[in-house]
């Protein structure tokens, strides 16, 4: 789904589950997707910190970059989007160097209490900065404001909004970072030096991304309470004056004064006339889906799906399927190219249950494609292997040797049937 506009979508989703209950989710995220190979590619860079000279510029460069994709984490979460966001290279908006003014002037202010007010009533400030943390941390993210992050009043309304699950929220920060700490005193004492640096930073970059996912779920769990729209803080933006922004503007200002289906006629007029954008597919998408169209939302989610593959949004992509075949598990893309795509898209990024049912609707939408047979042993092999569903899987195979005419898959399709032999 395009963040950038969603704002002109309204929401028509059910409430968010409360993040207590998404625990196993939460520690998980950072293992998952753009997530892990972002932590494994910076874990690499930095090998290279031990080069002279530069390698100090190169430490900094790597952690500007974790940062800057915790930003991302932050705002991706808090638009509703559970999979981790593409990791663009650079050091973002600007955000990663407020954070750090931000911190040293926290640090200043905890200092000069402790110099002019005594050591209590600076520790007393200091477990107050730390309780703001994650608020200061939000407001940062989310309005891009050093000076609003910096006034206490944001984090003390923002938790006060939230009530008592923002404790529970800071508690579970804490068992994550006291988590990566642990894990990182364990590995330095039992693993050789070189191979204890890789793993600390990897696990330092797991409590980093895993923390900003938490504090981006709290927002999207409450964000009628906290005032925020999933996807408004995009506005403010250059890619405002997007070419499609008036068409935006337009649909976004009926969807606000409820009349959601002039909006929809408008850019059902677009999508059929020209080539859109991205923000506009969506904006249609969601539409669609909160009409109830359910018909001309099958269409357009096949339309939408080709786009985002030929636009490399292999992620958006299959977050889409998974709703679609969510609702309807006989959808399959426009093409079966597209479908084994995405199938083994699914498949790398460990989304097996995903990758079962595109199988399965492929085969049901295309049973004489002469990949079906190959379809039919990917499909069974998840279930045996993977789910322990073996009977499903003999009856996928047992099927596929009926149609299947090449000698070479049906060896296959036979001795992984054979495999599966109900023991006698």
């Amino acid at each position: 789904m395009d963040d950038r506009y969603r704002a002109h979508m309204g929401r028509a989703t059910s409430a968010p589950e409360p993040f207590w209950q998404r625990l196993r989710a939460i520690a998980f995220y950072p293992l998952r997707g753009p997530a892990l190979y972002s932590m494994i590619a910076l874990t690499l860079c930095s090998l290279l910190t031990i080069v002279p000279v530069v390698g100090w510029i190169i430490a900094i460069l790597t952690w500007l970059a974790a940062y800057k994709y915790s930003f991302d984490i932050l705002r991706h979460t808090a638009d509703g989007h559970m999979d981790s966001p593409e990791h663009a290279l650079g050091t973002g908006d600007g955000t990663v160097l407020r954070l750090l003014a931000l911190t040293i002037l926290l640090a200043i202010a905890v200092v000069l209490v402790a110099v002019f007010a005594g050591p209590t009533a600076g520790l007393l400030a200091l477990l107050l900065v730390v309780f703001l943390q994650p608020g200061c941390l939000i407001s940062l993210a989310m309005d891009g404001s050093l000076r609003q992050a910096l006034n206490p009043a944001t984090s003390l309304t923002l938790a006060l909004r939230i009530g008592w699950p923002y404790l529970a929220a800071f508690g579970l920060l804490f068992v994550i970072q006291a988590s990566a700490l642990t894990a990182s005193s364990w590995v330095h004492q039992f693993l050789p030096p070189f191979v204890g640096d890789l793993a600390v930073t990897m696990v330092s970059l797991w409590g980093l991304f895993a923390a900003f996912h938490l504090m981006g779920y709290l927002v999207y769990q409450y964000h009628e309470d906290l005032g925020y729209e999933p996807g408004s803080h995009y506005e403010r933006l250059p890619e405002r004056h997007a070419p499609d922004q008036r068409l935006l503007d337009e649909a976004g200002h009926f969807v606000r004064e409820g009349q959601a289906d002039t909006a929809l006629e408008i850019l059902r007029a677009e999508v059929r006339s020209r080539l859109v954008g991205l923000p506009v597919l969506e904006l249609y998408q969601r539409l669609l889906r909160s009409s109830g169209r359910t018909k001309e939302l099958h269409e357009h989610t096949r339309q939408y799906i080709g786009r985002l593959l030929a636009e490399k949004q292999g992620h958006r992509a299959l977050a889409l399927l998974r709703e679609a075949l969510d609702a309807d598990s006989a959808f399959v893309p426009l093409l079966p190219e597209q479908g084994e795509e995405l199938a083994e898209r699914a498949r790398l990024a460990g989304q097996f249950q995903l990758t079962t049912d595109i199988l399965r609707a492929m085969l049901q939408a295309w049973p004489k494609s002469p990949a079906a047979a190959k379809w039919s042993l990917d499909a069974a092999l998840l279930l045996a292997e993977r789910f322990g569903r073996d009977d499903e899987a003999r009856q996928l195979l047992e099927q596929a040797l009926t149609r299947c005419e090449d000698q070479e898959q049906r060896g296959k399709l036979e001795t992984a049937l054979k495999a599966l032999a109900v023991p006698m």
